[in-house]
């Protein structure tokens, strides 16, 4: 499957191409390592963007691996792929909502609560030596050409 999809930020338009265990994205390549739903030609893609160091790469996998894969249940997912780049050091885990209401609304529940309960303290991966190699950052996009 290919799709379009547009920055709701700023003027990129990008292509998204998912072929077997693989997504590509513009012209970057990544496994796929975790996953959840059918990627769908509507709603809007988030991309999240993760720089982790080459010897953290199977603490940061095994985070997600171990997820309590609790965004799944809610009101407007669609999909989830955790991808592990072919080349260069950041991972991006890329999510499908129906609308941008809904991941926002995400982003206020408790499940996301829950799920990054362990953010800015000792415990979270963002706080562990040599992890994460920068700060992370996401984007939003709409699905369409």
């Amino acid at each position: 499957m290919e799709i379009i999809i547009n920055s709701v930020e700023r003027d990129e338009k990008v292509v998204v191409g998912e072929r077997d265990n693989h997504i590509s994205i513009n012209d970057a390549v990544y496994e796929i390592i975790d996953q959840s739903g059918a990627l769908e030609n509507s709603g809007v893609i988030v991309l999240n963007n993760v720089p982790v160091f080459y010897e953290a790469r199977e603490k940061f996998e095994q985070r997600f691996l171990n997820r309590p894969k609790m965004i799944e249940a809610v009101d407007g997912f669609i999909s989830i792929r955790v991808m592990r780049p072919l080349e260069g050091d950041t991972y991006t885990i890329m999510t499908q909502w129906d609308s941008e209401s809904s991941f926002r609304s995400w982003q206020e529940s408790k499940a996301y609560q829950h799920a990054h309960k362990n953010r800015g303290t000792k415990q979270g991966i963002d706080q562990q030596k040599n992890v994460l190699k920068r700060k992370t950052n996401y984007h939003v996009y709409q699905v369409g050409s």
